[in-house]
């Protein structure tokens, strides 16, 4: 129950923030509309009654009561709508970006990793545009309440036992719950169904697969596995529809007993003279406008409930990133030196000691399963080096690199800076203090200086900085051939927009990571893969002359390649095998050491010759 209530109060908290005075006026014109049509029906039994017993007078007046009813009815129709549109556009602006904060702004990828998580991120995805309806489904209950408390007094007033016809809303609303579970079930049930589904659609429709789907033959294969998954999928959600459509002709049938009953019963008083005509008049006009209340009320109920599911996948969201907050919290707490100062350490403004891995384990968790990917990962990198990392595809060093950077934070085991632990300063001021390259680059669709200077967001509108690293990523040339250079809009998308080969798109990102000129770790995951051998030594022959000469900073370069002529001027070599670091030293040292590094680089070498 305090989740549900979270989660309510966390999904009408958007529609306010957004838009709180036409959040305010939608719930009150919904109620002034909602007990206009008993009111009105009312003022029609006092027109008959009167007309009946010759009274001119409460003719009248009745007459004027329907006319201002119906004038307030339009009126707050009319405001209705606007405030409903109004509120849905806001509060769906104000969710997606405090979803996008949740998915993209929690510390750390590990939580990518996790299936379960992705499960989830996924269901609020599909029901994303449900997040803003809060207000609209709230609005929608209360109109449904004031029409049925309004409905209810009326009917006592004839005689009590006609309660029962507003009462008739309550099962219907139990079956509309019932019908939403099926349905949620069904959409839980093959909520990673949907997710290949989509993969598959992505892939087969996607340009950038088109070239290998056609070569091996892949399209009619694709076809077909996505035809079986969408048909499962479809399966099992039609069988929830059935039982929910099934449930829903129950539903229909009951009320239609209660009406016809509820009409019998004042006919009767009418006939043992117990009732007025206009009696008649008021409960048939009430059980006509009951039908229509009591399907707006299992709509909206279910609509209700509907968006509160959505609004506790989003409260799990919500606490997921807070319990990660805390998390690195008391990690930090944990790595902070003894003495308990209030303020976390400052990062140096230069390296002395360099970086210091310290028997590291880390492992991805999945499916209620541990895969360790390090194991007892113990490296010393000196300040001012630069250090190539080497091994086998799932050897581990995309998975250390990102634990350099902080993306993941250690399953045993300790980083330090300067021999400080890294757990304990912010992993934002960490991140502000690296820099770099990775090989599953962003091709931003801005401006290319934009594209460029984010690497840096401080001096984003610095043309020269931006200009430095393109010189420095190597994409001077590639920039320069645009129609507006810096200045051109990337991504065929845009009337004006341009694209690029992936070369091209892998430069800029290169001169992305160069923006921050004197960071204290530099990383580059293979981020030259869509380059030539010569065009990828020739660019890491300036990154290492530049960061040896930077090296007043202590800054270091840690860089990921399969290509050793590359790896081959690196001050220190680390070879990874099997999440584990089998060999370290200089390229001379560890080809005289005749290792696997010696072997690896005697095959590749062979293939130039």
């Amino acid at each position: 129950m305090r989740d549900t209530l979270r989660s309510y109060a966390a999904l009408m908290g958007i529609g306010f923030r957004a838009a709180p005075w036409h959040a305010t006026c939608q719930l009150l014109t919904g109620i002034v509309s909602a007990v206009s049509f008993p009111i009105g029906a009312l003022g029609a039994k006092i027109i008959v009654d009167s007309a009946r017993s010759g009274d001119l007078h409460a003719a009248l007046g009745a007459a004027l009561l329907l006319g201002a009813v119906c004038a307030g009815a339009l009126a707050s129709v009319f405001y209705y709508v606007h405030c409903l549109f109004t509120v849905q556009e806001r509060a769906g602006a104000v969710a997606t970006r405090e979803l996008m904060a949740l998915v993209g702004g929690t510390d750390g990828l590990a939580h990518h990793e996790s299936p379960d998580y992705q499960d989830q991120v996924q269901r609020i995805r599909e029901e994303q545009g449900q997040l803003a309806g809060m207000v609209n489904a709230t609005a929608g209950v209360v109109r449904v309440t004031a029409t049925l408390a309004v409905t209810a007094v009326l009917l006592v007033g004839i005689d009590p036992w006609l309660l029962f016809l507003p009462l008739l809303a309550l099962p219907s609303l139990w079956l509309g719950k019932v019908r939403r579970d099926l349905r949620k079930r069904a959409d839980e049930e093959t909520s990673e169904a949907e997710r290949l589904r989509r993969h598959l659609f992505e892939l087969g429709t996607s340009p950038d697969y088109g070239a290998e789907l056609r070569v091996f033959g892949l399209t009619d294969v694709l076809g077909a596995r996505h035809r079986a998954v969408a048909e499962q999928v479809a399966r099992r959600r039609n069988r929830a529809d059935w039982g929910a459509a099934g449930l829903a002709a129950v539903d229909g049938l009951v009320t239609a007993l209660g009406y016809i009953g509820a009409i019998t019963l004042v006919l009767l008083l009418v006939v043992h003279r117990h009732a007025t005509a206009g009696d008649v008049v008021l409960v048939v006009g009430l059980a006509g406008q009951m039908s229509a209340t009591v399907g707006t009320a299992v709509n909206y109920g279910t609509y209700f409930l509907q968006i509160l599911t959505v609004g506790r996948r989003f409260t799990w969201l919500r606490r997921y990133a807070a319990d990660e907050r805390r998390a690195a919290g008391a990690a930090r707490a944990q790595a902070a030196p003894p003495g308990g100062a209030a303020a976390p350490p400052q990062l140096p403004a230069r390296l002395r000691e360099g970086i210091e891995l310290r028997d590291v384990h880390f492992g991805y968790t999945g499916g209620g399963r541990t895969r360790e990917v390090l194991r007892g990962v113990d490296l010393r990198l000196p300040p001012g080096s630069v250090v190539a990392l080497v091994g086998d595809n799932g050897a581990g060093k995309s998975t250390l690199v990102k634990m350099l950077c902080g993306f993941y934070r250690p399953d045993r085991g300790t980083i330090l800076v300067d021999g400080t632990d890294l757990a304990a300063h912010p992993a934002a001021a960490w991140r502000d203090r690296c820099a770099g390259a990775f090989q599953d680059y962003a091709r931003l669709e801005f401006t290319v200086r934009e594209n460029v200077g984010v690497g840096d967001l401080p001096r984003i509108a610095d043309r020269d900085a931006v200009a430095a690293a393109i010189d420095r990523g190597g994409a001077t040339a590639t920039v320069a051939a645009l129609p507006a250079g810096d200045a051109t809009r990337l991504g065929t998308r845009w009337p004006d927009g341009v694209d690029l080969s992936g070369g091209q798109w892998q430069k800029l990102a290169l001169a992305r990571g160069l923006m921050r000129e004197q960071p204290l770790l530099r990383v580059f995951d293979e981020p030259t893969a869509a380059l030539d051998a010569h065009t990828e030594h020739a660019l890491f022959e300036r990154f290492a002359a530049a960061a040896r000469e930077g090296r007043d900073t202590g800054g270091i370069t840690v860089l990921v390649s399969h290509r050793f002529s590359t790896v081959s001027m690196a001050d220190l070599i680390v070879v990874l095998d099997g999440g584990r670091i089998t060999e370290t030293g200089t390229h001379r040292e560890l080809v005289a050491l005749g290792g696997t590094y010696a072997e690896l680089y005697a095959l590749q070498s062979r293939g130039y010759r």
